[in-house]
């Protein structure tokens, strides 16, 4: 299977924008509260102020991929 950047870069975004949506549900189920007073503008802004760590760690992956790709052990 043939990984590009771009592939890497979108199953980790796809990854954190589900553990995005599914950290407030489960707060919100945990303590019986309404989702909608969990999912705030705040986390909104705590989710897209920490995207740009996704992106290094996705560009650590796909290093790491290809250099484990290329050295012949």
């Amino acid at each position: 299977m043939k990984h590009l950047f771009k592939t890497v870069v979108f199953e980790m975004s796809l990854y954190y924008g589900l553990l995005a949506l599914v950290l407030p549900l489960i707060y919100a189920v945990t303590y019986h509260v309404a989702f909608i007073s969990v999912f705030s503008i705040e986390w909104l802004a705590v989710t897209l102020f920490m995207y740009p760590i996704v992106l290094i760690l996705s560009t650590i992956r796909y290093s790491y991929y290809r250099m484990r790709k290329t050295s012949h052990f």
